[in-house]
């Protein structure tokens, strides 16, 4: 494997043009390049983090227990990472209008700035490498409600080549309402989903962009291998989230909408003990895509990237994004 170490290099890209809201608002993200001495990178991964997370999750490092960063064993393996935060969360713009964050806003903001990187690549630019790369592909990768807003991103922008969702289900959920693609206006329905977001922020919700603390889901987020000093690493990176993207993502039924449409090439990753009990079922939401492989990574709860198998999910990933770098029909 590569010795190179990926040194992370902001990026913040202007995004107002694609929004209906009056302020300005950017995106703000890490690059993490591979070894320069390569011809290119084999893709470009753009990875978006679940509820309560930021880019931080593709990205930790914690003093005392290497191995946990994402983005640099991509990196060594020659690909360029790109870790962004969502429209409403982290370092990115916070629309003072919050209860208009939501899946159509986040959506439109995550495709300009995809767009504006895919721009970039063609144009040789600086902070992706300096070298025209017009035709490397560019891949959407997602975490929870990351990967839920990949597949909204994707089915109504087509602006990734291939997607990699981990972690969500568009079946039944826990925590879910249960909602048929029909009825996703319903009041009633709505209603419910509000409330369970209200469970996740407390006296936050009020914020319009709340918090959920993970100390209350540590649970089903880790493994109990997990080193505890690295789930306190982690907790402590907790940010806080746009809530009308919590009401949407928990109307079960609502997000499969999404799903039906994408007819790219779908990597699915669950951890053996995460959110949905059956990950195979997962497959039948992407009728449209005629390439859709599942990974199940063993000795996993949600939150896969601190797993202590997390590498092997990794290295599938790496296998699945370099093995077809020809793009999709929407290109």
């Amino acid at each position: 494997m590569s010795t190179h170490v990926s040194v992370a290099a902001e990026l913040v890209l202007d995004v107002s043009a694609a929004l209906p809201f009056e302020e300005p608002i950017s995106l703000a993200a890490s690059v993490h390049l591979p070894d320069p001495e390569r011809e290119g990178p084999r893709a470009v991964l753009i990875c978006w983090p679940g509820g309560s997370y930021a880019r931080a999750y593709w990205e930790m490092e914690v003093p005392g227990y290497p191995g946990y960063s994402f983005a640099a064993h991509m990196a060594a393996q020659g690909f360029a990472v790109v870790a962004a935060d969502h429209l409403g969360v982290g370092a990115s713009s916070k629309p003072a209008d919050g209860d208009r964050v939501n899946f159509e806003t986040m959506s439109a903001a995550a495709a300009s700035f995809v767009e504006q990187v895919r721009a970039r690549l063609r144009d040789g630019s600086p902070e992706l490498g300096g070298r025209p790369l017009p035709s490397v592909p560019i891949i959407g990768v997602g975490h929870s409600l990351g990967a839920c807003l990949a597949v909204v991103t994707q089915a109504e922008h087509r602006c990734y080549d291939a997607v990699v969702l981990l972690g969500f289900t568009h079946g039944q959920k826990d925590v879910a309402v249960g909602a048929s693609a029909g009825a996703v206006d319903d009041a009633s329905l709505r209603e419910t989903a509000i409330e369970q977001a209200r469970g996740f922020f407390g006296d936050t919700w009020d914020d319009l962009y709340g918090f959920a603390p993970r100390a209350p889901n540590h649970a089903w987020l880790h493994d109990a291998d997990v080193p505890a000093d690295v789930i306190a690493a982690d907790d402590a990176r907790a940010v806080r989230w746009p809530r009308q993207s919590y009401v949407e993502g928990l109307l079960a039924g609502y997000s499969a909408t999404f799903a039906v449409r994408l007819d790219c090439r779908v990597f699915l990753g669950f951890g053996d003990h995460d959110i949905p009990p059956a990950p195979h079922d997962d497959v039948a939401y992407y009728p449209a895509s005629n390439d859709v492989t599942l990974y199940v990574l063993r000795n996993s709860a949600h939150c896969h990237n601190f797993a202590s198998t997390r590498a092997q999910l990794w290295d599938r990933i790496a296998l699945w994004a370099g093995e077809d770098r020809r793009t999709s029909a929407a290109f």
